[in-house]
């Protein structure tokens, strides 16, 4: 039986999400795959879609650039489509947690409009 229910994205954002471009290491019941996140907040992230069996519970690597090394979480499979997965964050280290919002703060400030205070 499928426990995963199709929803709209939007129904379940808690966090802002940021525009990103990073690779993901995914590991579930039926394997590892490497994935690509879309998306990410200090809530989840989105996935573009792979090859791996959508799992509720599945777990994540990857690294931003703002932390030296990987971070390492659980996460649950929120919504799919055949597009992408939303996946929500288990529990994040408070040094995870800081490295994600000055990512953030990067990405900000990349798409800051010219001419406007920062």
């Amino acid at each position: 039986m499928n426990t995963c229910k199709i929803v709209e994205p939007s129904e379940q954002r808690s966090y802002s999400r940021y525009p990103c471009h990073l690779p993901v290491k995914i590991t579930t019941k039926s394997g590892e795959c490497d994935g690509v996140a879309v998306s990410i907040s200090l809530g989840g992230m989105l996935v573009e879609k792979t090859e791996f069996f959508v799992d509720y519970i599945v777990k994540l690597r990857f690294r931003i650039p703002t932390m030296t090394s990987d971070i390492e979480t659980s996460a649950y499979t929120c919504w799919y489509d055949e597009n992408a997965v939303g996946m929500r964050f288990g529990t994040l280290l408070a040094d995870e947690v800081l490295g994600l919002n000055q990512f953030f703060d990067e990405i900000n400030e990349r798409h800051q409009p010219e001419g406007l205070p920062k």
